[in-house]
């Protein structure tokens, strides 16, 4: 036979040996495709793992109902803490974090005797506003004896527009005007206003027109008041009231501050002023005397702070008491 016939029948051969190897890595690579594939879906459904998905349900089964905790735990993540007073329950509303002033009625007494302070009074407003956002129903009432003009009652119910969408909350503003002969006396006003409208509201807040109160003010002495109330007991309770210690900036007098003289300020600290007597008097911060309050809380021999807040309940406690003269 010819040589060259000799390599041609040869190289038919390779020919077909190709085929065959290539439909054999085909065959075997779909049985190893299937293999790994049927091996996790049975893994799937045989998991014993608490986190995993439940096993699918036959359509002759009927699917079992897990208790609600079950339920919570089954989307807990292992070895995750639970944050109880962050995330509520389902029983309790969803798991949306609520606010300690969700739904609490505020009523503000301030004394404004004219405009002087007008710059302070919009800052003290904003602070009350901020409370509405944070959930509570706030309104404000303002003793004044300037009458505002048309403007400035347009520019503030433009400027403190509730968005809040809850249904609990809210925000107004009314002014009342009195004579200018009450001079000082325009801060006892706000006393038997707040006692006519006693039961309407949950939280009282008496402030001169210049000081800022915020939310966390708010949530901070109703969280003290309750605990003043587990120490004392519910009938000693209304013989204290949580106060506040107001503060000033000492920013100097004589200097308007703008982008040339802002360096002024690079000293300016917080200053006490009821507090700061010279000479000093002593013990003008002590201990309570009473206990078990003395242990954990302090008092100013100047009570004197410009504003106060009181619960319902301290009011009317307070209203009923012999020698008392708050009313």
């Amino acid at each position: 036979m010819p040589a060259n016939s000799k390599r041609k029948r040869k190289g038919n051969a390779g020919s077909a040996i190709v085929p065959l190897q290539s439909l054999i890595s085909f065959v075997l690579g779909c049985i190893i495709s299937a293999a790994i594939v049927l091996n996790i879906r049975v893994s799937s459904l045989h998991h014993s793992d608490n986190n995993s998905l439940p096993a699918a349900v036959s359509p002759l089964e009927k699917p079992q109902i897990l208790p609600k905790r079950k339920q919570q735990s089954m989307v807990s993540k292992p070895n995750t803490p639970e944050i109880s007073n962050v995330v509520e329950s389902q029983e309790g509303g969803g798991g949306t974090p609520r606010s300690i002033l969700d739904g609490v009625r505020i009523l503000v007494g301030i004394a404004a005797f004219d405009f002087s302070q007008i710059p302070h009074l919009e800052e003290v407003l904003d602070g009350y506003f901020d409370m509405c956002a944070s959930g509570a129903k706030v309104d404000v009432v303002i003793h004044s004896t300037v009458a505002y003009p048309v403007t400035l009652i347009d520019l503030l119910n433009s400027r403190f527009m509730s968005t809040n969408p809850s249904p609990h909350s809210g925000f107004s503003i009314k002014i009342i005007l009195v004579h200018p002969q009450v001079r000082l006396h325009l801060v006892d006003f706000h006393r038997p206003y707040f006692y006519e409208r006693i039961n309407d509201y949950d939280l009282f807040i008496y402030t001169e027109d210049d000081i800022r109160v915020s939310p966390r003010t708010v949530a901070a002495y109703l969280t003290e008041t309750e605990r003043v109330k587990e120490l004392v007991g519910p009938q000693e309770a209304s013989n204290f009231n949580v106060g506040v210690v107001r503060y000033e900036y000492n920013f100097p007098p004589d200097v308007i501050i703008n982008d040339k003289t802002r360096h002024a300020t690079q000293n300016v600290t917080r200053v006490y002023w009821e507090h700061a007597w010279k000479p000093a008097i002593p013990k003008s911060v002590d201990a309570v005397p009473q206990k078990p309050l003395s242990d954990s809380h302090v008092h100013m021999s100047n009570h004197h702070q410009g504003m106060f807040l009181a619960t319902q309940e301290l009011l009317l406690a307070w209203k009923d008491r012999t020698g008392c003269e708050f009313h």
